[in-house]
């Protein structure tokens, strides 16, 4: 995802800086305009890797959007890894003036979904299909238009 957006809109992270922890409270999100960034979980007690994203990557879309609180942790991994940082305001303009910007975070996020069903269906073959219908009859029914 290309973004053009003044520099005020930027942050820049160390190696290793920690960009937002897991269950903390979300009000940004974040595109990748250099560098790579881990998410990350340790509900177990030790840190497992989700995914390492990259440059036009985005991430921390989630808690933006229902203001949950974060379900993983975000580092980055490169030095000077930059940042495109969307506030709850910049986020909506760029969504009601930017269809394309609206449709590729859907986009993304569907495949997400769909990555997320294969692990649980391998881990869980035998309830997979009665989720996957009950998570079906959710998106089908709880619509917030």
């Amino acid at each position: 995802m290309k973004l053009d957006l003044p520099e005020g809109f930027t942050r820049t992270y160390k190696e290793s800086e920690v960009i937002f922890e897991e269950n903390s409270q979300g009000n940004e999100m974040y595109v990748i305009s250099s560098g790579k960034v881990k998410i990350s979980s340790d509900k177990s007690g030790e840190e497992l890797e989700l995914a390492i994203l990259k440059e036009g990557d985005f991430f921390g879309e989630m808690s933006l959007v229902d203001e949950e609180p974060r379900v993983a942790k975000a580092t980055a991994i490169k030095k000077n890894t930059t940042l495109i940082v969307l506030d709850h305001d910049k986020f909506l303009h760029l969504v009601s003036q930017k269809p394309d910007f609206a449709l590729s975070i859907v986009q993304t996020q569907t495949q997400r979904i769909r990555e997320i069903y294969k692990l649980y269906c391998k881990d869980n073959p035998k309830r997979a299909n009665y989720d996957y219908q009950k998570l079906l009859t959710l998106f089908t029914t709880h619509r917030h238009l």
